[in-house]
């Protein structure tokens, strides 16, 4: 009888300790090809997770210096995943990626591809991130317990020209939009341009009134 306790008693520790090792499995992190570049040259930055779980979406965030890198697009090589458009903010790619059904999250969830801008030593941050999958209740929620493994990459970037390069994307491309051309000082923001064009118009109005009052008042006169 009491081996038969001491019996139970190990199973049940075994079968509590079980789920917490498979959830600790389950990370995300990100690596680089090689950490040596060209200026001009294409960083392909990889995102890759493991889960014993399937999900339904993976979001994440990856700082970089905007002197340095300019993000051009991320896609992600999982079957169903498409991009969500997102704004962006200098500095900091922020990305989604969503699928109607659960996918198996086993390896590279996602690329992100930056062009070298010129001569610098650079790190490239993986911020934040998560896997997603759906609830109980039918909305989107992270997977609990994943853990961020390799965080960050280190890079070195040479002033020597090279090209960018045009492997393919694994996946559809979500654009992540060029950061402005610091020489190209006389192009206006879009929400600048429509407020001008706005006063511009109500000033044509105001004139053409002020002309119709003006006649109205001559030929009385």
């Amino acid at each position: 009888m009491k081996k038969f306790a001491l019996t139970l008693v190990a199973l049940i520790c075994l079968f509590v300790v079980i789920p917490v090792k498979a959830q600790s499995a389950e990370s995300i992190w990100i690596t680089v090809s090689t950490n040596s570049f060209k200026t001009g040259e294409t960083v392909i930055v990889t995102v890759n997770g493991a889960s014993a779980s399937p999900i339904q979406g993976i979001t994440f965030q990856i700082r970089f210096d905007p002197a340095c890198l300019q993000p051009v697009n991320a896609a992600s090589p999982v079957p169903g995943m498409n991009g969500l458009s997102l704004p962006q903010l200098s500095g900091l790619v922020d990305a989604s990626f969503a699928s109607t059904t659960p996918q198996i999250a086993n390896g590279v969830l996602a690329e992100v591809r930056f062009i070298t801008l010129g001569a610098c030593q650079t790190n490239i941050t993986l911020e934040s991130a998560a896997l997603v999958i759906k609830n109980e209740s039918g909305f989107a929620a992270p997977l609990p317990g994943v853990s961020m493994g390799e965080k960050t990459v280190t890079l070195a970037v040479s002033a020597e020209k090279g090209t960018s390069q045009d492997a393919p994307l694994l996946g559809t491309p979500l654009p992540l939009g060029a950061e402005p051309d610091p020489s190209n000082s006389s192009s206006l923001p879009a929400g600048t341009a429509v407020i001008l064009a706005v006063i511009g118009v109500l000033l044509l109005v105001g004139i053409f009134v002020l002309v119709r009052i003006l006649r109205g008042e001559g030929t009385h006169g």
